[in-house]
């Protein structure tokens, strides 16, 4: 548009318009469907519409006899945009094509015994263009590359921006234990079942129950595993499995089951419910990694400045204490800074098992049991108290995101024990069959069955036993001390415990 204002300029402002107005006016058809062909933004599946272009405007420019020397700049633009949206390759090529088609023009021209004046001093326009394409190449690339780099960033500042207003406005959170519970619900309130579980696919060939209602068999995992990897509802006697789905991705399954036969309209209305509440879901399940993984480089983040700053300046308080007990030679001057000396010491342990405490998380290659196991070693280490463990595991390993919330619960637990319980022994029971799991912690300390007041530990511990579909039950222990246990509300014959909270584990 600029250039071609700039010709029209001068055209009008020399009076020629008469005479060449008609190859103006076909420029600006010509610039008007180059610019209709190329509305893509990439650009990448037309590279020779620039070509083309600058082969009839050099026709259009070569072969009129007018005063055509201010519509000349106009030589410069196809190889601008080539070198823009095309890269080197489209920009020579461009430039080539209209010094051939010039060329062609002033061999007609001369055939004709016309004057070919404008056509030689069309040549620096077409220098001009060539190098002006390539500085274009250039500096586009540089561009692009810049953009390519930032894009994936970009994308994801959008969709956090966008899930962060989402997030407001849901009336129920981003939990996935809370939208599977939800997705249940709404199934069971439609059709009358006697039992359905919420199943996700976890792995490869891992699945995850979210929520069980009633008694799930072997026959109906596989039925559920069917129907997850081909996407498509199964059917057998008295249940029915409906893939949960967004879009093309099937990721979850929903089972229903009951005695009597299903109807069409039943399955019908199952499913259109499955299908609205996947959306749900599946963002919640990716909401759960994002803050699982957000959650744990923070809990980096604060053992690194927890190292790095009050740690080192309680550290360089203990020495100042140790000199003033040196330098000093009152008494009681040196058995306050003893004194200090010795709650610096205590604090700096604190500081340290702290730190221990938030770089401390699962191993890939070792599960919950392993976690705790080397947990317990340190509390052991720490505080001198008596640690018994034992654990039965049988079965596939528990899904990552429960083993997550055990690890932590089973943290705050022990922690709680090592700071206030005054405790000789800890005992720490673990019992899975991969579907269910009873965590007991017992200590024979003086602690409280209780939450202290303005101490949020025992909530939490029940909030995230809440997000592995867990009861969470603290109790005295009959010899002294306290019992935390964790019990999966799906429990199976393998995890129960009884009613002292003492487990029996099929070994040590």
């Amino acid at each position: 548009m600029f250039v071609l204002a700039l010709a029209a300029g001068q055209i009008l402002s020399a009076r020629n318009l008469d005479s060449v107005g008609i190859i103006l006016l076909s420029l600006v058809l010509l610039a008007s469907v180059a610019c209709a062909v190329e509305l893509d933004p990439a650009g990448s599946a037309m590279p020779w519409t620039p070509v083309v272009e600058g082969i009839l405007a050099a026709v259009l420019i070569g072969t009129s006899d007018g005063p055509v020397e201010p519509l000349l700049i106009y030589l410069v633009v196809p190889p601008v945009v080539a070198g823009m949206r095309h890269g080197w390759v489209t920009t020579v090529n461009t430039s080539f094509a209209g010094c051939a088609a010039m060329l062609g023009a002033w061999a007609t021209t001369n055939s004709l015994g016309r004057d070919g004046a404008a056509i030689q001093a069309s040549t620096p326009w077409l220098v001009f263009g060539l190098g002006a394409g390539l500085l274009a190449v250039w500096q586009s690339r540089s561009v692009r590359e810049m953009e390519t780099t930032q894009a994936p960033y970009a994308a994801a500042h959008h969709l956090v921006a966008q899930l962060h207003t989402l997030t407001k406005r849901l009336p129920v959170g981003l939990d996935s234990v809370t939208a599977a519970r939800a997705l249940n619900e709404a199934a069971r309130a439609a059709v009358s079942a006697e039992r359905s579980a919420v199943i996700v696919k976890t792995g490869k060939d891992a699945f995850e129950s979210l929520v069980v209602d009633g008694p799930v068999t072997a026959a109906d995992e596989k039925m559920a595993s069917i129907c997850a990897w081909t996407g498509r509802p199964r059917q057998g006697k008295g249940l029915v499995a409906l893939p949960l789905r967004v879009g093309e991705h099937s990721f979850g399954v929903l089972l229903v089951g009951r005695k009597s036969t299903w109807s069409k309209a039943e399955l019908a209305d199952l499913q259109a419910i499955a299908d609205t509440q996947a959306v749900r879901l599946d963002t919640a399940l990716l909401f759960d990694d994002v803050r699982s993984f957000a959650t744990s480089e923070e809990r980096n983040r604060l053992a690194r400045d927890i190292h790095d700053g009050v740690a080192q300046e309680i550290v360089s308080l203990g020495y100042l204490v140790d000199e003033i007990s040196e330098t000093s030679a009152d008494e009681s001057t040196r058995q306050m800074a003893d004194d200090l000396r010795a709650e610096i010491t205590r604090v700096v342990s604190e500081l340290r098992f702290s730190i221990f405490d938030l770089r401390h998380d699962l191993d890939e290659a070792s599960s919950v049991s392993g976690a705790l196991a080397e947990y317990v070693r340190e509390v052991s280490h720490q505080s001198g108290m008596r640690v018994h463990l034992l654990f039965d595991e049988r079965g596939p390993r528990l899904p990552q995101r429960v083993e997550q919330e055990l690890l932590r619960i089973g943290q705050e637990a022990i922690g709680n024990v090592r700071k206030h319980a005054r405790a000789i022994n800890l005992w720490v029971t673990l019992v899975s069959d991969g579907k269910c799991v009873r965590l007991v912690i017992e200590d024979d300390g003086v602690g409280a069955a209780g939450a202290r007041p303005g101490h949020y530990g025992m909530h939490t511990m029940r909030e995230r036993a809440e997000r592995i579909d867990a009861d969470l039950t603290i109790t005295p222990r009959p010899d002294g001390g306290t019992v935390v246990t964790v019990q999966s509300r799906n429990t199976s014959t393998t995890t129960e415990g009884s009613s002292d909270g003492h487990t029996r584990p099929a070994h040590r």
